[in-house]
């Protein structure tokens, strides 16, 4: 797989170029929801987005008409889904910046409910071709609950309209979904594993222990060389509530930011921001940048040792320790600053391009399936 997005705006707009000019019609895609950060594969091309939405009502207003890298705003015309005929939103980064907006990750619901506006933004940010057809394995934390729910959502013809990544005028795209499949969540990360361009190569009596760090949760499993999952725990807090304790550290400091600033609360999203892009900065602007290296590495600490001892638990427990031949690593998580060392030197195996390989082991499923 050709992972094709990168995380500045200039490539993005090479991407966009790359799926105007050379992308096929037909698209084997893997869409991995998420609860912080959707993710996607189409074809050679990749997408993540802040997993937000927001509903637009007041349709006078026309400034809403955006798009970059991350957000997007979308208009559904017509088609299958006819309850969502005319009606306007904001997914991503656009969505976060409106106050009313919603995040999925507080109401797991939202990514079954709202499957499909979530890849109608990635198509946007793609600038997808119109009349493509997509054929796209999912997945979900309940098979049971959600399967047919996100199949009847997702799958049909859909007319909708963006703004241009590049010229910024509206464009209206016809595509056609086919669902191949739905899978337990990180169900496309044990298929990777096995088959993917990096796989474990691992007999089917072998297991292996995996840890999937992700916005919120931690999820360990251990699974066999046919696919099997043998034992798995949730933890419950993921990257988001580190994020959180480092605003509610911030919000405890005594040091004055600006002149202009009172009483401020911290917002975890703006703390990952800064985690994320290594700045260790809160906050967009000279006026009341702060850093919060120091916050970060105390939390992290707080943050990681429980979660490490349910690790050792988990492994202690089913005797997994001695009998396991690998120790994997993936999720957003293991990419943050001195938490990848950590699991190195526990002897985890951190897989390339960790956040995408439940997006890439889905589209695998999807391959297979044809």
């Amino acid at each position: 797989m050709k992972n094709k997005y990168l995380t500045n705006a200039s490539n993005w707009l090479e991407q966009v170029r790359y799926s105007a000019n050379f992308c096929p019609n037909t698209l084997v895609c893997g869409k991995d929801p998420g609860a912080g950060y959707g993710k996607a594969i189409y074809g050679d091309l990749a997408v993540v987005m802040p997993s937000a939405y927001s509903l637009i009502r007041d349709r006078s207003i026309r400034h809403h008409e955006t798009i970059s890298k991350d957000g997007a705003w979308v208009r559904y015309v017509e088609g299958t889904r006819t309850d969502l005929k005319d009606k306007q939103f904001f997914w991503g980064s656009a969505a976060i910046a409106q106050t009313d907006h919603i995040l999925l990750h507080e109401d797991k619901a939202k990514k079954a409910e709202l499957a499909l506006e979530a890849i109608l933004s990635d198509l946007a940010i793609i600038n997808i071709a119109d009349g493509s057809k997509l054929l796209i394995s999912l997945s979900t934390h309940n098979t049971s609950k959600w399967s047919v729910e996100i199949q009847n959502k997702v799958l049909g013809n859909h007319t909708f309209e963006h703004k241009h990544p590049i010229s910024r005028e509206l464009v209206t795209k016809t595509v056609e979904i086919d669902v191949s499949g739905i899978y337990p969540e990180g169900f496309g990360n044990i298929a990777y594993c096995l088959f993917g361009d990096n796989s474990l190569r691992m007999d089917s009596s072998d297991i292996a222990v995996s840890l999937d760090i992700g916005s919120s949760t931690c999820i360990i499993t251990c699974f066999d060389g046919s696919g099997s999952v043998i034992d798995r725990h949730l933890i419950e807090g993921g990257t988001g509530e580190l994020y959180a304790a480092i605003a509610e550290n911030l919000d405890n400091r005594n040091d004055r930011l600006s002149q202009m600033a009172t009483d401020i609360k911290h917002d975890p999203f703006l703390v990952g921001k800064g985690v994320i892009e290594n700045t260790f900065k809160y906050g967009q602007n000279s006026l009341i940048s702060e850093e919060f290296r120091q916050e970060y590495d105390r939390c992290l600490e707080m943050w990681w040792i429980p979660r490490l001892d349910k690790l050792a638990s988990f492994v202690a427990g089913g005797s997994y320790l001695e009998r396991a031949s690998s120790f994997v690593a993936w999720g957003g998580g293991v990419m943050l600053p001195g938490l990848g060392e950590r699991l190195v030197d526990l002897g985890f195996e951190i897989l390339a391009s960790p956040q995408f390989i439940n997006a890439q082991g889905l589209k695998l499923l999807t391959e297979s399936a044809l």
